[in-house]
């Protein structure tokens, strides 16, 4: 008998498990209680797959109540996993003409997602943005900045690296949506005109035109306190962070001078 030995005993089940899960698939069966028929897209039934599912979540809970991350699964391999998954997923709901986050609606043109999806991630960025700037951090990744500087340091130099192919984009897309006689702002039909009227609306608004004189922002000069090197002129305290990075030096080092500011800020300063 194969029992009196433990290694050919598991051995003996295995082949045992093996051959019943080869005829009960055979059969049409569910490979697990040999009863019901296999859900649809999956090996087992539903009564096999709703069981494995509690005793899933009862096992993530209990990990979880203890600490464990991931339900105590190799967190390296969850994550793996679930980029698959993500991947996979993006893959099919773009194969079939769909908003890769929702999966129900059309996306817009010359995007991956719905309209729907692109303002509620829109709303979600600009709340981080708002938040991360009104606890004086960079609004791109939550670092510390420099002053009243909008980024860091490391994200301004990001920023200027991409600046060429971004413009590069925006140009080809401009023309691209002339072309078509689209709106280039919003991509939505005109008739011969470049934007459409709520677009144009918001734009003349926005020129110095409906504003009157320009508000010109002034320029920066970094000044070393030890030396007396003068770095600059720079245009913005992005630059100025940039500056500051890349020669080593710390805020109490150097002192910022700001020239050039125009007669309308001056008048607004008040």
């Amino acid at each position: 008998m194969p029992y009196k030995n433990p290694k050919a005993r598991r051995k003996y089940e295995r082949e045992r498990h093996r051959r019943r899960t080869a005829e009960r698939r055979e059969m049409g069966l569910c490979p697990k209680c040999g009863k019901g028929r296999p859900a649809p897209g999956q090996s087992i039934c539903e009564v096999c797959l709703e069981r494995s599912r509690a005793a899933e979540r009862a096992r993530y809970e209990r990990a979880r109540l203890e600490g464990a991350a991931y339900g105590g699964r190799d967190p390296e391999s969850r994550r793996r996993m679930a980029r698959e998954r993500s991947r996979r997923r993006r893959r099919e709901r773009t194969k079939a003409g769909l908003c890769t986050t929702c999966g129900e609606r059309k996306p817009v043109e010359g995007g991956a997602v719905c309209e729907t999806c692109r303002e509620a991630r829109r709303a979600e960025e600009r709340e981080l943005y708002a938040r991360r700037r009104a606890s004086g951090r960079c609004g791109r990744c939550g670092a510390e900045v420099i002053d009243k500087a909008s980024t860091c340091s490391s994200c301004a130099a990001r920023d200027i690296k991409r600046r060429p192919r971004k413009n590069a984009a925006s140009r080809a897309r401009y023309h691209a949506r002339r072309a078509r006689s689209l709106c280039v702002d919003c991509s939505e039909p005109v008739n011969g005109a470049v934007r459409c009227e709520r677009c144009a609306r918001r734009s003349y608004h926005s020129s110095g035109e409906h504003k009157g004189m320009p508000v010109h922002p002034p320029r920066y000069t970094v000044v070393e306190l030890t030396t007396g090197v003068e770095h600059g002129p720079l245009d913005s305290w992005e630059e100025v962070a940039m500056c500051l990075a890349f020669e080593s030096l710390s805020r109490d080092e150097v002192e910022v001078i700001i020239t050039d500011i125009s007669p309308m800020m001056t008048l607004t300063g008040y």
